[in-house]
């Protein structure tokens, strides 16, 4: 039987309870493994210290809502029973994909202890999307099994799941840590470096499964039932507990669990072979429960006996051993007494001298933050003026553009202004000397005059008529430039889309002409088309198929046939076993019996107690006094007395029972006193006050004990006034926030927590309510003096003081006591199993005993030697069925991943004229963009 040692989860789980690399280690802790069997360890390994332990017996796992609890066992239960609609919480077949992301690999490890002889054995599963791409297809998630004994070359914490694990020396990491570093692998390389290291290293024994049912056998090979965890995810499928799948109303459904148990729900073939079987094995449970009976009962006995002389010479060489350890220690610890003593004076300078200079450190520290913040704020100020002042001077130079650019408007109509005044100037020129030359033509002048004013002023709107115009134009214009630009925009975008999807398009069909070429190369094609090579390999795949499940079958027959051989072996050799140890032992009986009374008789002790008991003779006899001193019992005193000192040793071991119990209590509480006290603090409050606090701590209820805040919130000089006035609140429970008082009540009312005590829970307000004026009327009711190291922190000192001598005496007396009731208890044990083990006429029985066991001896060796040939002849038939059927699996792989690869090419030939025909109109496409914007630029 096998037991949980480790768990190893990587790279798996939902977003959010992912394990990145996790392992839970339940080694080490549990009892001593009965039968280690011999492990071969590395080279200049250390050897173990003490002996092998199993793995914790019970563990749990605390983690809220959404933590990853259930996505834990679902991942356990993935490995031990494989399939989708195997998972926790019901038939989802899509449970375990979303566990795994488009680039993972993930892994789940499970290390599993043999109960009696300590030897590992790891299975685990590795799961991942093919092409890396997430798909809601189930037919596109690949998942695998394997299997490995740890040993040399390969454990748990050294698995090849990132490239930097494979074959990694045992002394470059730790035991238990995790050794994955850098990129992970595939799947496909997990598995070649797994297969590699079980050919480097055989003692791994490495399986790799791909198949439900094959990996169900192996897993049943290993010794690991799958039908256990199918019960314990049927128990766990809506959290609940395990009585819920045995919880049967009638006799109906109780029939129904049992042919669930017992048989295969999808064949029930079997049915009458198991039943027929079972009845046999009823017939001879008599005999079988005898010989059990009288096997264990020898097997017993006998290593009583040699463990009781092994443990007396041990005894011997322990106490001498110890005595001068024990005074070499003596030396030691006075001298480390010494040197501690002088480290604690130089450890209490240094301290001082530390607290120095922190003090100084933190006035430097304060003065350099108070020139920081001032060079901060001045750098700040000057920063301000000078953006400002920046701000002011780029005011100006706008304001000075916008009057710049209000001249540069205004300048055409000062020029024609300028023009028209200069032209006026030369006419009026003119007029004056035709009016000094001529006076005649002054009568004309007038007239001249007023038509030329008309004149100009008919100019003048001309002028402005064909500005307006120019504007209006020059608008126009503008707005066909930015449509023009933005359609040269789109043309551009539209080319440059149609040259990335005919790159594209390019490497796609390289990409093809690349695999057609390796297809090729492999030898898949050889001339022909490939979607009928896709159909030849699909058809190579299943006869592939079918002739590895012939060789399955055959190598499942020889497995068969080898377990009957080896169980054959192994019955004839406990056989024979059974049969030479009853020889042996029959023939040393008397000796050993003997023996063992003259070891028994020689314990001072029992020569101590035959004085003590009331009926130490033989009946009808006096009883002879015996003291201390008169040497050790005698053999034949030893069988006369033997109830009466058996009588003796029971009540001497009743006695100090009672009282070890009662000093090993009152230890446990002051104890429980002293770790609540630690090496300062009050005396802790009673257990259902601490359990009403940690209930309402668990709910996000703020709460404390009233001792405590009776010591933290409240004057010293007022302690007395509260605990007259509020006795039940101080011994009770004050919840700090005023809010969750309804909240508190409703919690603790269906809490049933059920305390064996008066436990008052109540507001710190309540606590601190007014108290009576002292002069008023008594109650009648008065409190008994409490204990001041409830409240008084110098008085906890003192109780804390003297509960550590109390402890100390206690302690002195106890081991003083358990080691005597320890030599009792064993003498009373070895004295009952003397007289239970040696009645009167043994050793008659055993010698005749004795010859009827050789002659069965030598029967059984015969056997022994027909079925040890049988076996051999099953093992070469066994070897040689795997190893055909290895090489049938191998094959039919390697068609399946050559018939994948054609059929994929055989798609992308098909769609290569398509991509063709696409990629030139994509030319023309571009050609024409490019067209269009080159005449939109223009």
């Amino acid at each position: 039987m096998y037991e949980l040692s480790r768990v190893r989860l990587y790279s798996i789980g939902p977003a959010g309870a992912r394990y990145a690399d996790t392992v839970l280690d339940l080694r080490g802790v549990g009892d001593v493994v009965p039968q280690p069997a011999p492990a071969q360890a590395d080279f200049f390994e250390e050897e173990p210290t003490g002996p092998p332990r199993r793995p914790a017996p019970a563990g749990v796992l605390f983690l809220e809502n959404g933590g990853g609890k259930s996505v834990l066992l679902k991942l356990i239960f993935s490995v031990m029973l494989p399939g989708h609609r195997n998972t926790l919480g019901g038939a989802s077949s899509g449970v375990l994909r979303k566990f795994l992301l488009a680039d993972d690999c993930g892994h789940v490890a499970l290390e599993w202890q043999h109960t009696l002889t300590g030897e590992s054995v790891v299975v685990g599963k590795v799961s991942e999307w093919r092409g890396r791409q997430v798909s809601g297809d189930p037919r596109k998630f690949a998942e695998a099994w394997y299997s490995f004994r740890p040993g040399p070359g390969m454990n748990l914490d050294s698995l090849p799941v990132a490239e930097s694990t494979a074959l990694r020396p045992r002394e470059e990491q730790a035991e238990g840590t995790s050794g994955a570093r850098g990129r992970r692998r595939t799947m496909k390389g997990f598995r070649d470096v797994l297969t590699e290291t079980g050919k480097a290293y055989p003692n791994l024994d490495v399986v790799w499964e791909e198949i439900h049912e094959r990996w169900i056998e192996q897993l049943q090979r290993l010794g690991l039932d799958p039908e256990l965890f199918r019960y314990q995810r049927e128990m766990n499928a809506d959290e609940g507990e395990a009585a819920g799948l045995f919880a049967v109303k009638n006799d109906s459904d109780f029939t129904d669990l049992l042919l669930r148990a017992v048989t295969d729900t999808r064949d029930t073939d079997g049915l009458a072979d198991l039943v027929h079987g079972f009845a046999h094995k009823l017939g001879r449970r008599a005999e079988l429960t005898a010989e059990r009976d009288f096997t264990a009962g020898s097997l017993d006995l006998l290593g009583r006996i040699g463990e009781a002389a092994a443990e007396r010479e041990q005894a011997r060489t322990v106490h001498t051993g110890a005595e001068r350890r024990v005074r070499a220690l003596a030396g030691r610890l006075a001298a480390r007494a010494r040197t501690e003593r002088e480290r604690a004076a130089e450890l209490a300078a240094s301290v001082e001298s530390a607290e120095a200079a922190v003090a100084a450190a933190e006035r430097e520290r304060a003065d350099a933050s108070a020139i920081a913040a001032e060079l901060a704020y001045r750098n700040a100020s000057l920063a301000l003026a000078a953006a400002e002042k920046a701000a002011a001077a780029q005011r100006r130079e706008l304001t000075d553009a916008r009057t710049l650019h209000a001249a540069w408007q205004a300048a055409e109509t000062v020029l024609a202004h300028r023009a028209a005044a200069d032209r006026s100037a030369r006419v009026a020129a003119a007029i004056r000397e035709a009016e000094r030359d001529a006076a005649p033509a002054l009568a004309a002048r007038g007239k001249a005059a007023g038509e030329l004013v008309r004149a100009l002023h008919a100019a003048a709107e001309d002028s402005e008529r064909a500005a307006g115009e120019q504007e209006e134009r020059s608008a126009l214009l503008q707005r066909e430039s930015e449509s023009a630009h933005r359609d040269a925009t789109a043309a551009a975008t539209e080319a440059q889309r149609a040259r990335s999807e005919s790159e594209h398009l390019r490497q796609r069909l390289a990409e093809v002409e690349a695999e057609t070429a390796e297809a090729v190369r492999n030898g898949w094609l050889e001339g022909a088309d490939p979607a009928r090579a896709a159909l030849s390999a699909s058809d190579a795949e299943k006869t592939a198929a079918a002739a590895w499940e012939t060789a399955r079958e055959a190598a499942v027959l020889a497995g068969e046939r080898l377990r009957d051989a080896t169980a054959a072996h192994s019955g004839a050799d406990l056989l024979a076993a059974r049969s030479m140890d009853a020889a042996t032992a029959a023939e040393a009986a008397w000796q050993a019996e003997h023996a063992t009374a003259t070891a028994l008789a020689r314990e001072p002790r029992l020569a101590e107690l035959l004085g003590l008991a009331p009926d130490a003779g033989a009946p009808g006899e006096a009883a002879a006094p015996r003291g201390t001193d008169d040497g050790p019992l005698t053999a034949e005193e030893l069988d006369r007395n033997a109830e009466a000192l058996t009588a003796v040793l029971e009540e001497r071991v009743s006695g100090a029972e009672r009282l070890l119990f009662e000093l090993r209590t009152a230890a446990a509480d002051d104890a429980r006193i002293l770790g609540a006290l630690g090496d300062g603090g009050l005396l802790p409050p009673g257990p259902d006050v601490l359990a009403t606090v940690e209930f309402l701590g668990e709910h996000g209820i703020p709460a404390l004990p009233g001792w405590r805040y009776l010591a933290q919130a409240v004057d010293p000089a007022d302690h007395a006034a509260v605990l007259a006035a509020r006795p039940e609140l101080v011994d009770g429970v004050i919840i700090t926030d005023p809010g969750s008082h309804a909240r508190a009540r409703e919690a603790l009312a269906g809490a049933a927590l059920l305390p064996r005590s008066t436990v008052a829970v109540g507001t710190a307000a309540a606590l601190l309510a007014p108290t009576p004026p002292p002069g008023g009327p008594d109650s009648g009711v008065f409190l008994v003096p409490p204990n001041p190291a409830m409240h008084d922190e110098r008085a906890a000192d003192d109780e804390r003081q003297a509960l550590r001598r109390r402890a100390g005496e206690r302690d002195t007396e106890i081991r003083t006591l358990a080691a005597r009731l320890a030599g009792d208890r064993t003498l009373a044990a070895r004295l009952a199993s003397w007289r239970a083990a040696c009645p009167a006429g043994r050793l008659a029985e055993l010698a005749a005993a004795a010859e009827e066991a050789r002659e069965r001896a030598a029967a059984a060796q015969q056997r022994l030697t027909e079925a040890s040939a049988a076996r051999a002849e099953a093992e070469e038939a066994a070897q040689e069925a795997t190893r055909i059927r290895d090489e049938a699996q191998d094959r039919v792989q390697r068609a399946r991943r050559s018939a994948d690869a054609l059929a994929g090419l055989a798609f992308r030939l098909r769609e290569r004229a398509t991509w063709q025909s696409r990629l030139r109109e994509l030319a023309v496409e571009a050609a024409e963009a490019e067209a269009a914007a080159g005449t939109c630029l223009e």
